[in-house]
């Protein structure tokens, strides 16, 4: 739910949402943390290709390039964006929150 209104957000600034390839490190977070209590999403966006790894020399350069910082900014937007979807649509945090109650039930 929250991830599909951040996608929404995110295609229209021209940038496309990312998979990893198989066996790309990506390393860990807290997002799990978070996400037990609260609706969360956890995006991850291309800057390179999607078979580079982020803990890299190759992804420090491109984040500092130009085009790092298109994508930053997008990102930055669309996450803003969903944020005014949820706070000014009472219908879809409804929904995120429902979702959340049934990850929880499920034990996700």
């Amino acid at each position: 739910m929250l991830s599909d209104r951040f996608g929404l957000h995110l295609t229209r600034a021209g940038i496309r949402l990312a998979q990893p390839a198989d066996g790309v490190f990506l390393g860990s977070s807290d997002i799990g943390d978070v996400s037990s209590r609260a609706p969360a999403i956890h995006p991850i966006v291309a800057i390179l290709g999607d078979d580079t790894s982020d803990h890299t020399l190759v992804f420090a350069r491109a984040v500092a390039s130009e085009r790092g910082r298109e994508v930053i900014l997008a990102v930055a937007g669309a996450l803003a964006c969903t944020a005014v979807d949820v706070l000014s649509d009472t219908d879809i945090a409804a929904r995120a929150w429902a979702r959340q109650q049934e990850k929880a039930a499920a034990g996700l």
